[in-house]
């Protein structure tokens, strides 16, 4: 068997049509990978095995139906129950719901985006990790440990992996439940990233796992080697119950937490959504790390400095202090209800929107 480096990818909230985030990420990390000296001709998908999971089938039947407004909600509810098998949802969700229409009906996004946040932390999460997790198993049971398995998930889909991931490791085997059963140690991950990390955020409306708690960190009670914590610093969703683990030796004992966690932030942005993948991945701070983890890859510190000095280049001239000016209007206060990050959201779109002009 080859030793070739697995990596899963894992998207985020909004639409995603299959091979999309593949191609997203492979793109970006090209832009990177051919300007090392000796790998100008190489391509990352010939480099590593991509394994992407692709969960929005789920969500866009429910956008569909949700989109059809002259229907009362309960009624689309009822149809919704018809695709997803979930017959229960109780009087509460068609309230919220009724309440989020009419308060952001304006709003494209929501039914394109956030509404698969709210059906996340409702009606879908469960049948979520349940394909997700058995995706996965299936990855690990298929390459460990002859290959290094490697996780990149993306806004929900750092909630959905972790949420995944700490049922998958949890430690109790549970018989006859639809969660497979992976050993800390047999199927233990070589790295995860994290990039956009909603996990904390969303675990505050669904209260799962808590990502401080869970076995999702790296050291011995952890499944993996490596944790990279990947946020922009204009990144509204990652400043709501942002994920910031301390070197105190509560999360992780100090040794662990030195060797296997990092966090990595970025600022510049050549796009005007800086809660964009490949906004992320294409930065070299981002791009430059996962080469060297995946493919012990490392440009000499002058060829580094090339690439990070073409990435600056094609940086859009005072997007961030524009941005980072214009994102002062955000006023982020109350994040223990879904509302409120709804409320997030749709000014994060609508900054953006009227900065673009």
């Amino acid at each position: 068997m080859s030793d070739t480096p697995v990596v899963i990818l894992v998207h985020g909230m909004g639409k995603h049509l299959p091979d999309e985030i593949t191609k997203d990420f492979v793109v970006s990390i090209n832009s990177n990978l051919n300007q090392i000296s000796g790998h100008e001709d190489d391509n990352i998908s010939d480099l590593v095995k991509i394994v992407e999971i692709n969960y929005d089938a789920f969500f866009d039947k429910v956008r569909l139906k949700m989109a059809e407004k002259a229907k009362p909600v309960a009624e689309r509810l009822d149809a919704i129950s018809q695709i997803t098998g979930v017959s229960s949802w109780g009087a509460g969700l068609i309230q919220k719901l009724t309440s989020f229409e009419s308060n952001f009906n304006d709003d494209k996004l929501f039914y394109t985006h956030w509404l698969d946040v709210i059906f996340y932390t409702t009606l879908l999460g469960a049948k979520v990790r349940v394909d997700v997790a058995k995706k996965i198993a299936e990855t690990i049971r298929d390459h460990a440990p002859e290959n290094k398995i490697h996780i990149v998930a993306h806004s929900l889909g750092t909630a959905v992996v972790h949420d995944t991931l700490s049922q998958l490791f949890r430690g109790d085997f549970i018989a006859n439940d639809d969660i497979p059963d992976l050993d800390l140690v047999t199927h233990r991950l070589k790295s995860v990233w994290m990039v956009a990390n909603v996990s904390r955020l969303v675990n505050d409306f669904t209260d799962i796992s808590n990502p401080y708690n869970s076995t999702v960190r790296p050291s011995i009670e952890g499944c993996m080697d490596y944790f990279r914590n990947v946020r922009h610093e204009l990144d509204p969703f990652t400043r709501i119950s942002q994920f910031d683990p301390k070197n105190d030796n509560n999360w992780v004992p100090r040794d662990f937490y030195d060797s296997g966690y990092k966090n990595i932030e970025t600022s510049a942005l050549t796009k005007m959504n800086p809660h964009d993948f490949s906004e992320y991945i294409r930065n070299p701070k981002v791009s430059l790390p996962l080469l060297r983890q995946f493919l012990r890859i490392v440009p000499e510190k002058q060829n580094s400095d090339e690439i990070f000095d073409n990435f600056l280049g094609s940086s859009l001239a005072g997007a961030f202090e524009g941005l980072k000016e214009s994102f002062k209007e955000i006023k982020i206060t109350d994040t223990s209800s879904l509302e409120s990050f709804l409320k997030i959201g749709k000014e994060f779109s609508k900054v953006v929107k009227d900065f673009r002009g």
